[in-house]
């Protein structure tokens, strides 16, 4: 062998990958070549520093990092997720808070509230129906009117006179108007 192939050949040698008879004429080069046996050293300490040193494959680190990026995906959403217990307890709350609500406009005797919807009808009326919102609310002020429910499927709104307007006072002011399509006295329940 050249001395280059047996320069070529000392990694090999190195990290005890050589056999038969290239390592012997490898082994007996380096033995009579001081030269040859200092870059087998260097090969040698060079080996030992790579072994001694911690390796990750890029399969190890690739792994290492997509666990680091779960496990901070999961705090971040147990971080997220409030604990049962105050849940429960603001479920409670919103109970309370309704009951309270509840009570309180339900217990209204002499002088209290009054729900918009609890006035019974006076009239069924249907209006033009290119009558605009203004137009509407104008005839209603003048009439002494309200609205009390409506309007129906069909259009029909329910109206009831405002305190102080007697039912036949209302009645000539809508009859008056020509927004004013029908005009039927409402059913009352018995």
């Amino acid at each position: 062998m050249t001395r280059d192939e047996i320069s070529a050949l000392l990694p090999f040698l190195a990290n005890g990958t050589l056999e038969g008879t290239e390592r012997a004429e490898v082994q007996d080069a380096v033995t009579h070549d001081p030269e040859l046996a200092a870059e087998l050293e260097a090969l040698k300490a060079v080996r030992a520093t790579i072994q001694a040193e911690e390796s990750y494959s890029p399969g190890e680190m690739g792994l290492a990092r997509l666990m680091r990026d779960v496990d901070a995906e999961t705090q971040a959403a147990n971080a997220n997720r409030r604990p049962l217990i105050w849940q429960i307890a603001a479920a409670i709350l919103l109970a309370l808070v309704v009951g309270q609500t509840v009570w309180q406009f339900t217990d209204s005797g002499p002088g209290g509230y009054q729900l918009a919807g609890d006035t019974p009808p006076a009239f069924t009326a249907a209006f033009r129906d290119d009558v605009t919102e203004a137009e509407l609310r104008s005839l209603l002020l003048e009439a002494g009117v309200e609205i009390v429910s409506g309007p129906s499927a069909l259009g029909l709104y329910a109206l009831a006179p405002l305190e102080g307007v007697t039912r036949e006072e209302a009645r000539a002011e809508l009859e008056a108007s020509d927004l004013v399509e029908t005009l039927e006295t409402a059913e009352t329940p018995d």
